[in-house]
């Protein structure tokens, strides 16, 4: 399930999709990319898994990694027990999924690029910070309208991820966190300038998606990533 507005990450995923896979959506209502807006879109997430649960699906994807972060570690885990209880079928959340990545590139030292505003990336921070990460620099695009997500391309995100590299200094992985912001298109790219693995919101879910089912395929262009197991 996504927010409504991210229609570029369920179109990162078709283009790149292995032969067999297919995906169904499901849409939740993000009214800002802030506190008050995250928490109306995390009450629909129920609602959003039984219409997924009807299409049979293999396992849902909560996508919208501030709407568990903002509550702090521990809730993606949560998140993931009701979905199930409520629908009988595997889940994963997008926040959970880009912290897995990080671990699969063996980082610790990382430089984040986002869309989400000073307040949001303080606790965004905060939670990477729990889970035994460095975060030597954060920036972010200070976005609380979620469709202006959707009008910034690759190459911003190319930049930001240049930018928040740079200020950090001796980062070992890069993250550039938001479904709704392209990244394929430039992560191989930002990788060979950078010499360290990029993590996307979209790639990492998507990777770690298709290894929860036992998918081992290989994605050209999508990073260094994608050749872990």
């Amino acid at each position: 399930m996504r927010p409504a507005t991210s229609i570029e990450g369920a179109e990162e995923w078709r283009s790149v999709a292995p032969v067999g896979v297919a995906f169904a959506d499901a849409r939740t209502i993000v009214p800002r990319v802030d506190d008050a807006g995250l928490r109306v879109m995390m009450s629909q997430v129920l609602e959003a898994s039984r219409q997924l649960a009807t299409a049979k699906v293999d396992l849902i994807v909560q996508c919208g990694a501030p709407g568990t972060f903002l509550r702090g570690p521990g809730h993606d885990e949560q998140v993931v027990a009701e979905i199930e209880k409520e629908t009988g079928i595997p889940a994963i959340t997008m926040m959970a999924a880009m912290m897995d990545a990080l671990k699969a590139v063996n980082a610790r030292k990382i430089a984040v690029g986002t869309i989400y505003s000073d307040e949001v990336n303080a606790a965004m921070t905060s939670y990477m910070e729990a889970h035994g990460f460095q975060v030597r620099a954060m920036g972010g695009l200070q976005i609380t309208d979620p469709f202006e997500a959707s009008l910034h391309d690759s190459d911003s995100a190319y930049r930001l991820g240049r930018q928040v590299f740079k200020e950090a200094g001796d980062a070992d992985a890069i993250l550039i966190s938001c479904g709704t912001y392209r990244t394929f298109e430039m992560i191989q790219y930002l990788e060979m300038d950078t010499g360290v693995p990029v993590i996307s919101s979209n790639q990492a879910t998507l990777w770690r998606a298709l290894r929860y089912l036992g998918l081992r395929d290989q994605i050209p262009n999508l990073g260094k990533l994608w050749s872990v197991a």
